[in-house]
């Protein structure tokens, strides 16, 4: 009670002399009045969030899949901080997640302190990719300059993300992600609205597809809304309200909807492989889709009439992009182009890699193009940089990742077999899309693939197994 009250105290006193010291400061280094009242307010943004990440971290687990789902916001932007290297929103979630962590460890008695994940998987194996990891960093601050902290150290620093799900109810959790989830569709299906009936995709997305049309949402969420889409199923096999059939059948159908309207044809085969396997794991499913989906027939057929009217390319660019083949595929050309120059790096050293920080370049006529070192293949980055040796400590990351699952699964029921399926699902479709695009590579796609590596490690295999089916 004492060290509670003292250290509300502290906050108390030690709020207005930050607002007041960052207020000077503001508007020493400001140019203009608002930016020094924007540096003024930054303290008191800081103790809400830690206010709130000390009640509960795990807001900021939702927080970090948040950014991904409500694109077109500009939350995954690298903050406007001129220090050299570039900050992003996912960063520093991770760190809040740590430091949070370390200080409720400190600052609690023992009976109150923070748990750890229960999980191998944070063990031996991340030691191991993590030093083969930084040895290929290293390599590559030697020789190109490679910044320490950077995209590869952050394979293994978002692995942090862990002290968020520390205390996580997997049901609870499982609650939350499908709000989450419901919310971030329907606001893509909005988004994929408003640029089908203006005409007007986003200026980042305004390139023309390889196989033509153009792009109305972003292949990122492609990955997200097959996410999505799941969650609607395994609602749908969960509850038998009529109220809540209705709203898992309309986010299963606008989550459809927003997929097919990324045009990335890669999710489209993963999710015709996850929805049979759901059907499989999940006896009540089959029955429950039956049931429904020929009362929501004439619906359907009414949406593809008025989408086929309003918006006439888009069933003909989505016919095009699933029956391209790679010989009329100039983007599948340009893949095959990038994954040769960086595979010349892995050639020169197979095992222990050049070093990241090494750019490629292929000649497209009399344009070089310049790739880096991610030719839109993770895989081929990783053993670019360091080596086979970092390549297979990876895999044998998610072997055990997938063997915990496994376990976990076999014992749980209910919500938590649920969450299990799902975030298996959900690291499915992010490892094989990040070997044909931009995926681990991206900071707040790197921190959704560590969510759902470690959200298994949440249902405990002791408790699970006397679980109640729901």
């Amino acid at each position: 009670m004492y060290a509670d009250s003292l250290r509300r105290y502290l906050l108390l006193a030690t709020l207005p002399v930050l607002v007041l010291v960052n207020a000077g400061l503001g508007v020493m280094m400001a140019d203009a009045r608002a930016k020094g009242i924007a540096l003024a307010v930054i303290p008191l943004v800081l103790v809400v969030i830690g206010s709130l990440v000390a009640s509960n971290r795990a807001i900021l687990v939702y927080a970090a899949i948040a950014i991904g789902l409500f694109k077109p916001l500009p939350l995954a932007d690298p903050l406007p901080l001129h220090i050299g290297v570039k900050i992003y929103p996912s960063d520093l979630l991770v760190l809040l997640a740590v430091a949070s962590w370390i200080t409720a460890w400190l600052l609690n008695p023992e009976e109150e302190r923070p748990s750890s994940l229960r999980t191998r998987l944070l063990g031996l194996p991340l030691l191991l990719f993590g030093i083969v990891l930084f040895a290929g960093i290293v390599r590559g601050h030697d020789r190109y300059g490679q910044q320490i902290f950077g995209v590869p150290s952050r394979f293994v620093l978002y692995a942090g993300i862990a002290a968020a799900l520390t205390d996580i109810k997997p049901r609870a959790a499982y609650k939350w992600l499908t709000i989450l989830f419901y919310t971030g569709t329907l606001w893509q299906a909005g988004v994929a609205t408003y640029r089908d009936a203006t005409g007007n995709p986003s200026a980042a997305l305004s390139q023309t597809l390889s196989t033509g049309g153009e792009r109305v949402l972003g292949g990122s969420i492609a990955m997200l809304m097959a996410g999505a889409l799941l969650l609607a199923l395994l609602n749908l096999e969960r509850d038998r309200r009529a109220g809540t059939t209705a709203l898992h059948l309309l986010i299963a159908v606008l989550a459809t909807f927003a997929l097919v309207s990324t045009y990335q044809r890669t999710t489209f085969a993963l999710i015709s492989i996850l929805v049979p396997i759901a059907l499989l794991a999940f006896r009540r499913l089959p029955l429950r889709v039956g049931v429904v989906v020929p009362l929501l027939a004439p619906f359907l057929v009414l949406g593809v009439l008025f989408i086929a009217t309003a918006v006439p390319n888009f069933f003909p660019t989505f016919a095009d992009r699933v029956t391209a083949t790679s010989s009329t595929d100039t983007s599948a050309h340009w893949r095959q182009k990038a994954i040769s120059s960086v595979w010349d790096q892995v050639q020169e050293s197979p095992l222990t890699g050049v070093g990241f920080g090494r750019d490629a370049s292929f000649g497209i006529g009399n344009v070089r193009v310049n790739v880096g070192q991610d030719p839109h293949d993770q895989f081929i980055f990783l053993w670019a940089g360091g080596g086979l040796l970092l390549l297979a400590s990876f895999v044998l990351l998610l072997v055990v990742f997938l063997l915990e699952s496994w376990s976990r699964f076999r014992r749980a029921r209910g919500d938590e077999r649920r969450l299990i399926f799902w975030a298996v699902s959900m690291w499915f479709v992010l490892v094989v899309n990040s070997l044909t695009g931009v995926v681990l590579t991206e900071p707040h796609l790197l921190l959704i693939f560590w969510i759902v590596m470690l959200l298994p490690m949440t249902v405990r295999p002791e408790r699970s197994g006397s679980s109640a089916l729901v």
